[in-house]
């Protein structure tokens, strides 16, 4: 059984698609996935160009790479038609298609796994092909959302919404606090069997041993690790600092690490200078390594993502044993409710939505003037997570269970998609 992978691309994957050289960063469920299937059978890895930007980095040139002899990568470039991002997005889908077809020449006896970019795809072969199809969600965005509930979206994006109605072999779903429990039984056809799972962290033995670094008198060390982006909240965390130092005056008692680059990245740099915020500094990308090193060296873990509160970054900061801040659940996009369910009140310091930059700066002085928090914090952090979260080996063993499935043609039960691990490991 080849396995066949079916993803945009991600930029993770630029540095390694540029150099030849097998070293992505980021996207952890897929990388760890193909590397998992790699050790034993042959993976075929079609990788889109859904961006002029993405196109770039293959020359807009049709490429194929093989990467520890059994990854096969083929790179499609994006096919500029129109300036239109739909009709676009529709050739490129063509393309595809045509590139997938003359490379496999046969489209049976292989398990085929998709992202959301690709769902047209998805469908067009399942309904061609013997093939056992599985979906990837990376949980929910706006305009899954949208297209699952609102019959405006579902007219105007038709042949994108009638590709998710497809019955598919599997939806696997990662449970990210994006509210996809709420709407994917919506999106996606009620025959379409369904896993939604945590993300696993680097390591899940001895979680937050080390002690609180925080102490009474001493500099407290705040961290915020991801993409300089409106959806992650950067602008409201500068905000909020800046009222902070208004409030508190110097000498500043704290420090703000933020790791990450992104969109916002030359506005956020210029706000921190014009603003005089010199107790922030702007790190950029980092390795994993170093990311891990910043995890263990704070005391006060921020994550403000309007789109979920389960990300990596925060399962990360809560395997390190954190105090951490995240938004509070969201009950019109239903985003975070789970989240609230599932992380005990006690254990997490919550943000109200509605009044971010107030609140965050009114919690980070508080967390200043009373350092014994952090401690009390992190120590019910430490506690709830080695509980909660898995290991990468854990929870990729457990997707290639069910994929192993799905290729023989076996049945998968009810009960390995909700009771193989409690409730509190993110299954439905």
């Amino acid at each position: 059984m080849n396995y066949v992978f079916v993803t945009r691309m991600f930029s993770g994957l630029f540095e390694t698609i540029k150099g030849k050289e097998w070293n992505p960063s980021g996207i952890p469920t897929f990388i760890k996935l193909v590397e998992k299937i790699a050790l034993s059978e042959m993976v075929v890895w079609f990788v889109i160009c859904r961006t002029k930007k993405e196109s770039s980095v293959i020359g807009n040139k049709f490429q194929s790479i093989v990467f520890r002899e059994r990854i096969k990568m083929f790179v499609i470039p994006y096919k500029h038609v129109l300036n239109s991002g739909k009709v676009n997005a529709f050739f490129t889908t063509l393309s595809t298609l045509y590139y997938i077809v003359i490379t496999l020449k046969s489209l049976n006896g292989r398990l085929f796994y998709f992202d959301r970019s690709n769902i047209v795809i998805a469908a067009f072969i399942k309904a061609i092909s013997s093939s056992p199809v599985v979906i990837r969600l990376l949980g929910l965005y706006p305009d899954q959302k949208e297209l699952s509930i609102k019959i405006l979206s579902k007219l105007t994006s038709f042949l994108t919404f009638i590709s998710y109605k497809i019955k598919y072999d599997i939806c696997i779903c990662t449970q990210d606090g994006s509210g996809v429990e709420y709407y994917v039984d919506k999106l996606l056809n009620r025959k379409t069997k369904k896993v939604v799972l945590l993300n696993g962290v680097v390591k899940n033995e001895g979680v937050g041993d080390d002690a609180c670094n925080a102490r009474i008198d001493e500099m407290v060390n705040f961290l915020f690790v991801g993409a300089l982006t409106q959806t992650k909240g950067i602008p409201e965390l500068i905000n909020a600092f800046d009222q902070v130092n208004k409030k508190c005056g110097k000498p500043w008692r704290y420090q703000l690490m933020i790791v990450g680059k992104g969109a916002l990245y030359s506005k956020i740099s210029s706000e921190i200078k014009g603003k005089g915020l010199d107790n922030i500094q702007l790190v950029g990308t980092a390795s994993l390594d170093e990311v891990k090193s910043y995890y263990e060296s704070t005391d006060v873990y921020i994550s403000l993502n309007k789109l979920g509160s389960l990300s990596n970054t925060v399962l990360e900061a809560m395997a390190a044993g954190r105090c951490i801040i995240v938004l509070g659940k969201d009950e019109i996009t239903h985003t975070d409710e789970t989240t609230e369910r599932l992380v005990p009140e006690d254990a997490a310091i919550r943000i109200n939505r509605n009044k971010i930059v107030n609140d965050l700066a009114e919690n980070i002085i508080d967390l200043i003037e009373n350092p014994e928090k952090i401690a009390v914090y992190s120590e019910r952090m430490r506690a709830f997570a080695k509980e909660f979260l898995w290991s990468w080996d854990g929870r990729i063993n457990y997707e290639m269970e069910l994929l192993e499935r799905v290729a023989k043609g076996k049945t998968i039960e009810m009960s390995m998609l909700r009771n193989v691990h409690n409730e509190r490991k993110g299954l439905l």
